[in-house]
């Protein structure tokens, strides 16, 4: 098994993993000692970067705890790379994928450079499901839509319609019931319509900071 050392890591979820560049200082970075690292073929990084894999028992037991960061070990952790990039990817017990990380830019590089001339590892996995990511929006971008599409639920949740009409309103001019207002919202949200998404986005910010 190969290993690679001093890394910093920075584990999101599978489906909002980030690139070096969107991470920020209030990020919670791991500092890596060392790490095992898994040279794949092309079709394996491809899947690996875009679906929700499962590890089989024999790989999971073979890289459990050897992984050392300044602190403590991490059970099931590990670096994929196909020599292009490198990942690193983060399992339960069960094997199933729950994290990645990107590396920063001149780490990648050096981990590239030290694996080159070496052969491909034997990394057994199953694709569990595709991940739908888009790729278009920055990591704020992301967050004020999520953001966004958790105001407009809580409100309709919680039959506040005042607020939901003056959000409604700020975009349509028709009158139509509550439920078809809060469906035309969503659609604004899920049809990616970011300019509509930041006004509103911005009149929720500015009403809560007038609460205040």
């Amino acid at each position: 098994m190969n290993y690679v050392c001093d890394l910093i890591l920075n584990f999101t979820d599978i489906y909002s993993s980030l690139e070096f560049y969107e991470w920020n200082k209030n990020d919670q970075y791991v500092y890596i000692e060392k790490i095992p690292i898994y040279v794949v073929n092309d079709t394996s990084m491809k899947d690996i970067s875009n679906s929700l894999i499962k590890i089989d028992k024999e790989l999971l037991n073979e890289i459990h705890n050897k992984t050392y960061t300044n602190k403590n070990k991490l059970e099931y952790t590990v670096l994929v790379t196909d020599r292009v990039r490198v990942i690193a990817l983060m399992f339960n017990r069960d094997g199933l994928l729950i994290k990645k990380s990107s590396l920063l830019i001149d780490e990648e590089d050096a981990v590239i450079d030290d694996i080159l001339d070496s052969n491909l590892d034997v990394f057994n996995y199953e694709v569990i499901s595709k991940i739908e990511t888009n790729t278009f929006f920055t990591r704020n971008e992301r967050e004020i839509k999520s953001n966004l599409l958790g105001e407009i639920n809580y409100l309709y949740k919680n039959k506040e319609y005042d607020e939901l009409n003056y959000l409604y309103y700020e975009i349509y001019s028709n009158n139509v019931s509550i439920k078809d207002k809060y469906n035309k919202l969503l659609d604004i949200i899920n049809n990616n319509n970011f300019d509509k998404i930041k006004y509103l986005y911005e009149i929720i910010k500015l009403t809560k900071e007038k609460s205040y």
